[in-house]
């Protein structure tokens, strides 16, 4: 295309494929180049990847004419698109970190502080020090792998994951506010996790805990422990359950509440999904336990003087306060030392290993997968499915033996009518 007077004032378009890793070819496609200069007068090159796919046969294995003709008609549209968004913003050099920070600060207006300032510190800790001097209209899906990559060297997969997802959904925000042509992170793909079973406790060590609960079951960290372990329920969760959350006399708990952090901060906070706020079935120990505590938590009112509330939190003080979290794991760890536990992969179990031993052992059980995800809180059975299906290898080894048993019914019974086929020793009809 011959220069213009226009900022980006000529275009070309060339072929390339995708490749897989076993180098099978997975995506015709055509990529443009767009010619400028910066402030400087310095020729720059903005590289976009067409929507046009397929390349045709021509002469001698060249993509067609046709072929080439739509990817340059497409380059055009987005040219022409390009030079109207410079001759509205001229002067915007806005970089990465500079988009980035007024999204966040936009949605800060509608997701949970804690969620906010993690967004916050994704910026300054994971984007600002990397491509956040980058000006946006410049950030090219060759920079956004490259920063994954630098970061996967240094971070867990799962942190990578959540800058990238982050980074994207920004981006892609920029495109629909006609910020962006196209979405940098186009194409790039998450790091692969390495899949993890938990680190549930096996039937010693849960005879162990009940047993250690059972020594003092009114003890507020007790009554935390129990209820990981025998209703799955997150530390956040039990911390801010409250008296006005528990029917005895029905036998029931609701999620209501739960305790969040704001950097040193711990506050009170609605669940984090519609499926975390849900009605559980108390286990007859988990009930008398909860008597229990109720009966030792109005004598600390008495003692103190002060009236019982039914807002007072059930692992907290007579003063109305909650029980922090980080303690509830701190005290956990020092009992699972001193009881000696070992989780089924091997390791010390944390404090949510209370709840992925409660899930593990429902599946094992042969509760459904659905009851097991509404009990957990999960916003869909996927995820439970994912994490527990699998976990147990007697399980496993019951379910081999229920199939082959299922199959050899099945043999004897049309063995009696005729109906299974003779074989030769070749394996063939005779």
């Amino acid at each position: 295309m011959e220069p213009t007077g226009e900022m980006y004032n000529s275009c070309s378009v060339f072929p390339y494929v995708r490749k897989d890793k076993e180098g099978n070819v997975t995506a015709e496609k055509w990529r443009a180049y767009f010619s400028y200069k910066d402030e400087d007068g310095k020729r720059k090159q903005k590289t976009v990847t067409l929507k046009t796919e397929g390349h045709g046969k021509g002469r001698g294995g060249k993509p067609s004419a046709k072929m080439q003709n739509m990817a340059m008609i497409e380059a055009e549209a987005i040219r022409q698109q390009l030079n109207e968004q410079a001759e509205q913003a001229p002067e915007n050099h806005e970089t990465v970190a500079e988009y980035f920070g007024k999204y966040v600060e936009e949605r800060a207006n509608s997701i949970e502080r804690s969620s906010a300032n993690e967004l916050r510190r994704i910026l300054k800790s994971y984007i600002a020090p990397s491509i956040g001097k980058i000006e946006l209209d410049e950030l090219t899906p060759d920079d956004v792998a490259a920063w994954v990559t630098k970061l996967s060297k240094k971070y867990s997969p799962s942190t990578v994951k959540k800058c990238l997802t982050n980074l994207r959904s920004a981006m892609r925000q920029a495109v629909d506010r006609d910020r962006l042509v196209k979405d940098p992170t186009r194409g790039v793909k998450n790091p692969q996790q390495a899949h993890r079973n938990p680190n549930a406790l096996d039937a010693k060590g849960r005879a162990k805990v009940a047993q250690f609960i059972a020594l003092d079951p009114d003890k507020p960290l007790n009554v935390g422990f129990a209820l990981a372990m025998y209703m799955g329920l997150r530390e956040g969760e039990i911390c801010g359950l409250t008296w006005k959350c528990v029917d005895l006399d029905e036998g029931t708990v609701s999620i209501e509440r739960t305790i969040g952090r704001d950097g040193s901060k711990w506050y009170v906070k609605e669940p984090k999904t519609g499926g975390s706020r849900r009605e559980l079935y108390a286990p007859s120990i988990i009930a008398d336990m909860l008597t229990a505590r109720l009966a030792n938590a109005k004598a600390e009112c008495l003692e103190l003087g002060v009236p019982f509330d039914e807002n007072m939190y059930v692992t907290g003080g007579a003063d109305g306060s909650f029980m922090q979290p980080h303690y509830l794991s701190h005290r956990w760890r020092i009992a699972a030392d001193a009881l000696e536990l070992i989780g089924t992969e091997g390791n010390r179990p944390t404090f949510h290993d209370l709840r992925h031993t409660f899930a593990t052992a429902a599946v094992t059980a042969g509760t459904d997968i659905k009851t097991v995800a509404s009990m957990m809180g999960h916003a869909n059975a996927a995820m439970t499915l994912n994490i527990y299906a699998s976990a147990d290898r007697e399980a496993k080894k019951r379910g081999a033996a229920v199939v082959e048993q299922a199959y050899m019914a099945d043999v004897a019974q049309h063995a009696k009518d005729g109906s299974v086929i003779e074989l030769n020793r070749t394996g063939t009809e005779d």
